[in-house]
Parts: structure tokens; C-alpha cells; sequence
């Protein structure tokens, strides 16, 4: 990538007319960009072409957009925007319930869909650009057994000598960090949706509580209380050390 070009977007959707006004549409913005008509090969395009986001279309025939997703995420943590004809809540839940970073729906002009992919990018690096020095990519957060790399976007539980880790899509790092960071703090539905989206368009509450689900089910597969994550009623959530101590869970 040459130190004029934003960034390098994959593009998945069976539509050809559409492939041709958002590939010519995005280099136009200096973006290069490779459209896949289907998602097989979705995979090994991510890694061939170095892929930093995936634009990737629900409704397609064979295998769907959420097949691919789930396939994708089994291997990376590439940013990824859904795009979908079928804008309805329950399809939104499901994706990002399977690691998609956004939602995008049919028709929409492609300032917004510009827009979206600038700010997931953004979004992408471990802090905003004002608070970024040298030594940001070395550092951690640290609660209890948990070590949070900044860098590498992953989690790492310490115990007995030995260490479990688990890559991080880009939605749950940003959770994390958000948490950790702020241990003890009761943060709002509202904070916390403003923390993760620049546009509020297409999130809502529930939205958010399939996003506090996913992280708190990431904590038991590494063997920890879920209620770390504990649900503060009528305010919002708050990251704990003991999570014995934590309310019921919403």
C-alpha cells in the first residue's frame, strides 16, 4: 500500500452493477480495492490481498453473508461491514452477534457507506489518533488474571504459569479496552454506544446487549465469572474484580 492510499477494502456481493459504482467509487477516494462476486475464497483473499475491512453482502446465493462471516472469524479479525437489502433488526442482531463491526442497508449513498468504512477504521487502531505515541502498540491493561495487549488486539489469562489467549475482533477490543480501562466505573448505554460508533443510525440498546453478551461470553471460555461484567439496573454496566460481589445479570 503506497503512503497515499487509505486503506485496502475487500468487497463481497453477487451484485455486479453495485461492485462496479463502490469499486470505482472507493478508488476514486484513493482505497484499493478487490470484489469477489461470491464468498468462497473470501478467506484466502483476506490474507492474499492483505485485506484492512471486508464489505460483505448478506443475500447472496450458495453460501450467505452470514456463513461467510462465521467462517471468516473462525481465522481473522478483519474489520467487517455488513451490507444487506434486508434491513431489519433481527437480521442486525444476527450479524453482529457473529463479529461484524457495522450494518449497512440497501440502498445507501455511497458518502455514508465512505463515511462507515472511515470510522470502523478508525476505529480499528487501539486509540484514538491524538492519544497514539511510539510505545502505544507495547503497552497492556491488566485485571487480575486478564492482560489485555493493545497491539495485537488480544486477550491473555495468566494462571499457574501458563497463559490462554484469545484474539479479539475489533468491536470486543474496543469493549474491553473501554472496560478495563475504566474498572469500577458505571458506564451508560448511551457512554458506551458513543465510545464505540461514530453514527448511531444503526445501533440501539439491543443491539448493545448482544455486544455485552459476546464479551461476557468470551470471559467464560476462559473460565471466568461472566458478571465481571455486571449490569448496574436503570444505569448501565461496570467492569469488577470480584464478580461474587456483582448484581444479577440483565
Amino acid at each position: 500500500m503506497n503512503e497515499n492510499q487509505e486503506a485496502r477494502i475487500l468487497l463481497v456481493d453477487d451484485a455486479v452493477r453495485l461492485r462496479s459504482r463502490v469499486e470505482d467509487f472507493l478508488e476514486s477516494h484513493n482505497f484499493a480495492v478487490k470484489s469477489l462476486a461470491d464468498g468462497r475464497g473470501a478467506k484466502e483473499a483476506i490474507s492474499e490481498f492483505m485485506a484492512d475491512l471486508m464489505l460483505l453482502d448478506v443475500m447472496m446465493p450458495g453460501q450467505d453473508g452470514f456463513d461467510v462471516l462465521r467462517s471468516v472469524r473462525e481465522s481473522s479479525a478483519i474489520p467487517i461491514i455488513m451490507l444487506t437489502a434486508c434491513n431489519n433488526r433481527g437480521d442486525r442482531v444476527k450479524g453482529l452477534d457473529y463479529g461484524a463491526d457495522d450494518y449497512l442497508g440497501k440502498p445507501f449513498h455511497l458518502s455514508e457507506l465512505l463515511a462507515r468504512i472511515r470510522a470502523v477504521l478508525r476505529r480499528s487502531l487501539p486509540k484514538s489518533s491524538s492519544e497514539i505515541t511510539p510505545g502505544t502498540i507495547h503497552e497492556e491493561l491488566i485485571s487480575g488474571p486478564l492482560r489485555l495487549d493493545i497491539g495485537k488486539r488480544r486477550l491473555t489469562l495468566t494462571r499457574n504459569g501458563s497463559g490462554t489467549k484469545k484474539d479479539l475482533t475489533n468491536l470486543e477490543f474496543r469493549l474491553f479496552y473501554l472496560f478495563i480501562s475504566r474498572a469500577g466505573q458505571v458506564l451508560s448505554r448511551d457512554e458506551i454506544l458513543d465510545e464505540l460508533f461514530e453514527s448511531r443510525v444503526s445501533v440501539d440498546g439491543h443491539s448493545l446487549r448482544v455486544y455485552i453478551n459476546r464479551i461476557r461470553k468470551i470471559l467464560s471460555e476462559l473460565g471466568l465469572d461472566p458478571r465481571t461484567v455486571s449490569t448496574v439496573w436503570g444505569a448501565g454496566y461496570r467492569w469488577v474484580s470480584d464478580a461474587s460481589k456483582t448484581e444479577a445479570l440483565a
